[in-house]
């Protein structure tokens, strides 16, 4: 009587783990696993740059509107700010080129070959038709452009030199004020010769040194309704994939919670009396609440009806099934 309790145990650990494993081979090929980790993806892209922008937006705000005197500062400024910028240009181009890979991805028809600036040229029709016009609205301006050449430039050229100054403008009746700006120096900047047009026009807008922070604000602005807009436009394309990848997951994991319920744990390190079938109850309501959609699979007949299939989800096996 003793092994056979051992070896029906066994067994229904047995049956326990390919259960679980068969249901996450399951998982791992709907499509939409893939379209969740793409949008996993975007979203770490994003809070990248948007930290990298906060925390340089910050930095150089600990001294620009204050009433600290340039000599006042250490060194550790300079090059903190520096650095700070340096990662904010290569986010900028991160968050682009990750966008890049989605849509080309979910939109893959190239333009014609005929309409092809080049043999390289591997835009695609979406891209050409939806993306380009909605990038130029929002980032054409001759000052931001130039702010993506200031990445090619930090990538290809040479770490950007910073002017960092206090003046004082005074002009009566008005009382002095004090002004400190943190620019880009314009000596070192036109010494790249391969500025954009667009780059060009802005660079000869400016009386002096380049004062950028006022440029990041504006593309950041600009970036987040992008961003937004962008977002909307794969959720959509991807939405039915998506939602049925996480309902399955959902279900799943809910399963996964009920049927390993475990206790709570007293301050002598001994499992809380009843802590496991209070436990258990609780997962077991947030499964019932959750519920499930059945995920058949249907198609449409030409005369419209809607033609029901085989679920490929089949009804997860009652809790306590593999337990003893």
């Amino acid at each position: 009587m003793g092994r056979w309790r051992v070896n029906a145990e066994r067994s229904h650990k047995a049956a326990w783990g390919i259960e679980r494993e068969q249901r996450l081979a399951q998982l791992e090929l709907l499509p939409g696993k893939y379209h969740h980790e793409r949008f996993e993806g975007l979203n770490r892209t994003s809070r990248l740059f948007g930290t990298n922008g906060e925390e340089l937006v910050h930095h150089i705000s600990t001294f620009v509107g204050r009433r600290q005197h340039v000599n006042d500062l250490s060194d550790e400024f300079e090059h903190e700010t520096v650095r700070l910028f340096h990662n904010y240009l290569a986010s900028v181009a991160t968050l682009r080129d990750v966008q890049r890979a989605t849509h080309r991805k979910l939109w893959p028809t190239r333009i014609p070959a005929e309409q092809r600036s080049s043999s390289s040229d591997s835009r695609t029709v979406w891209e050409a038709e939806t993306y380009e016009p909605t990038v130029t609205k929002l980032f054409g301006d001759d000052d931001i452009k130039f702010l993506f050449d200031l990445r090619n430039f930090t990538v290809h050229y040479a770490v950007p030199v910073m002017s960092i100054g206090t003046t004082f403008s005074h002009r009566p009746p008005a009382p002095m004020r004090q002004i400190n700006r943190v620019d880009l120096l314009r000596a070192e900047l036109n010494k790249y010769s391969k500025w954009s047009g667009a780059a060009k026009r802005f660079l000869n807008t400016q009386k002096g040194d380049v004062e950028f922070l006022p440029l990041i604000e504006k593309y950041q602005s600009r970036a987040r309704t992008f961003y937004g807009w962008f977002w909307d436009q794969v959720k959509d394309a991807v939405r039915t994939e998506v939602d049925e990848y996480h309902a399955k997951s959902n279900e799943f994991a809910l399963w996964l919670a009920e049927e390993m319920a475990t206790p709570d744990w007293g301050d002598d390190g001994m499992p809380v009396p009843g802590s496991i079938r209070r436990n258990r109850a609780r997962a077991h309501a947030a499964r019932f609440a959750n519920g499930t959609d059945g995920w058949r699979t249907n198609s449409v007949e030409p005369s419209g009806t809607v033609a029901l299939g085989e679920s490929d989800w089949t009804p997860l096996p009652p809790v306590g099934k593999y337990r003893r």
